[in-house]
């Protein structure tokens, strides 16, 4: 197990510093485009349900973004996930109470507890909360810098059963795929999420 876990982690540290690499020698032109992989939009339309999904900002980005498509009449109904945060605090309980301060119903709101330590494991809880209800589509959202990585993981929890997911990125100040290099934060959050992208292709 350790020598497998070594072998990805040199996979991994390979790709990554080769992509940084060639990226660095290609500036600036394929540096962004890099950086706009990670990145994916659908064209929205009105589906089931929002799923926002854990690992919120501090100012609640990804909740106010999902608040915004369900005012303008997207879904019927919110599904915030998330982790225990803290003593008797639970990010899915405050992404509700937030949720609920913008304006949208109790009623219209499913929180979705779990204890995922990954994208993976969130997409193996909650894909069976949504199929349970009877969802066809999902709108997915999440950090601009993790719809790819995210809708890719719950495409393949969802399989031929379903849902289907459309994704709605949320520019939350951590990542932008034209100069991200040149930011401090940018570069870090590219780092991590191109290391996270990586780790899946290998575990898959």
């Amino acid at each position: 197990m350790r020598r497998e876990r070594a072998r990805r982690w040199l996979i991994i540290g390979a790709v990554t510093a080769g992509l940084l690499v060639v990226g660095y020698l290609s500036h600036p032109i394929y540096l962004s485009a890099v950086g706009r992989a990670l990145i994916v939009e659908d064209e929205l339309h009105p589906a089931d349900a929002i799923l926002v999904l854990g690992g919120e900002t501090r100012q609640g980005d990804r909740v106010a973004h999902a608040v915004k498509l369900y005012k303008r009449g997207l879904a019927p109904l919110l599904v915030v996930s998330g982790t225990p945060m803290g003593f008797r605090t639970h990010e899915a309980e405050v992404m509700q109470r937030h949720a609920e301060f913008l304006g949208v119903p109790a009623e219209r709101i499913l929180a979705v507890k779990h204890n995922a330590d990954s994208t993976r494991e969130e997409a193996d809880v909650v894909v069976p909360v949504l199929r349970s209800k009877g969802f066809k589509e999902v709108i997915l959202v999440t950090s601009n810098y993790h719809t790819a990585r995210a809708k890719r993981i719950f495409t393949k929890a969802a399989g031929s059963a379903g849902p289907t997911f459309l994704t709605s990125p949320v520019h939350d100040g951590n990542f932008e795929p034209e100069g991200w290099w040149m930011t401090r934060r940018h570069a870090k959050t590219f780092v991590y999420e191109s290391i996270k992208t990586v780790w899946y292709w290998a575990a898959e």
